[in-house]
């Protein structure tokens, strides 16, 4: 009888772990092979999202500036600013 430091589960993890690996570079090679015989295409497409995410984020700047600047400007009913279902109290001691 021959004393082993792993089991059959241990091998079997290590089998399956081996196999996504290999799939993995596999699939990171078949990308770089698509990159670069479809370059104009990614590039279109990357240019595309950049434009998109850049769009984006100049609407939300835009609509910040506005709060910001309505933020700073005096109620329009005078000093006094009215807020409704809004209850203040004060307890005394």
């Amino acid at each position: 009888m021959a004393f082993r430091f792993y089991s059959a589960h241990l091998s079997q993890a290590t089998r399956s772990l081996a196999l996504w690996v290999f799939a993995a570079g596999l699939m990171l090679i078949g990308f770089g092979l698509l990159t670069i015989l479809l370059r104009h295409i990614f590039i279109s497409i990357i240019a595309g999202l950049f434009f998109v995410a850049g769009t984006i984020v100049m609407f939300w700047g835009v609509r910040l500036f506005i709060a910001a600047m309505r933020m700073g400007r005096p109620p329009r009913g005078g000093m006094e600013a009215y807020r409704e279902n809004v209850n203040v109290r004060i307890e005394e001691p």
